[in-house]
């Protein structure tokens, strides 16, 4: 019913996908986390980082409970994608620009992270879709994940408030350029079982109760 009135009066909207409100709250977390960066507020902005990957966990589970068609099965896939560029792809490299990487040299590793995290997407979007199509259930993951940003900058973010400043950033740097190449490379990571997700949870609640004390 839903979707055949979409599809006649607003297509784009026309594929039904119960994540989608997930999905979206992902994107607004992102959303006002480079807005608390903008504002100065770097801790707030990387909490919303955190609760962004935890959002994103959570959209794909969620939407293979129904039951859909190829074509929903597609946008799906498709617009978790697109909100992975922003979510995990543009917007780590923007607060790391914003908390002071913002001499020239930083440039090229911002560019190499950003188009790592998009070429790592769009090979993963051609493989999800071979899969489905061949009915295979996979396990793993060939390349890190670009969703790893949720836990890697934060987790970094608080190590670097015990830095001297220059080594800090550095650090930043290297997690920055080594994710870029981790994204594209032929390493297989191991998907979290639906079992785990509670414990990445909870972990995800202790890193943002960090953030809560820093912050006030």
């Amino acid at each position: 019913m839903y979707s055949q009135f979409m599809i006649k009066h607003i297509k784009p909207l026309g594929y039904k996908n119960i994540a989608l409100p997930i999905t979206f709250a992902a994107v607004a977390s992102n959303f006002i986390g480079v807005w608390f960066a903008f504002k100065g507020f770097v801790d707030a902005a990387m909490v919303c980082l955190i609760l962004s990957g935890i959002f994103d966990m959570f959209d794909g589970p969620l939407a293979r409970r129904q039951k859909r068609s190829r074509d929903e099965i597609m946008f799906g896939v498709e617009l978790d994608s697109l909100a992975d560029v922003i979510n995990f792809g543009f917007v780590p490299a923007a607060l790391l620009y914003i908390s002071g990487l913002r001499r020239w040299y930083y440039i090229p590793i911002f560019l190499m992270y950003i188009l790592a995290a998009i070429v790592r997407l769009a090979y993963f979007n051609v493989s999800s879709i071979n899969k489905i199509e061949s009915g295979i259930v996979s396990v793993e993951f060939l390349g890190l994940p670009v969703t790893s940003a949720a836990a890697s900058f934060p987790v970094a973010w608080l190590i670097v408030q015990w830095l001297p400043a220059i080594w800090g950033k550095i650090l930043l740097s290297v997690i920055m350029l080594v994710s870029a190449i981790l994204f594209v490379s032929p390493i297989r990571v191991p998907k979290i079982p639906k079992k785990f997700y509670p414990i990445v949870v909870v972990l995800g609640i202790i890193l943002v109760t960090l953030y809560a004390f820093r912050i006030k």
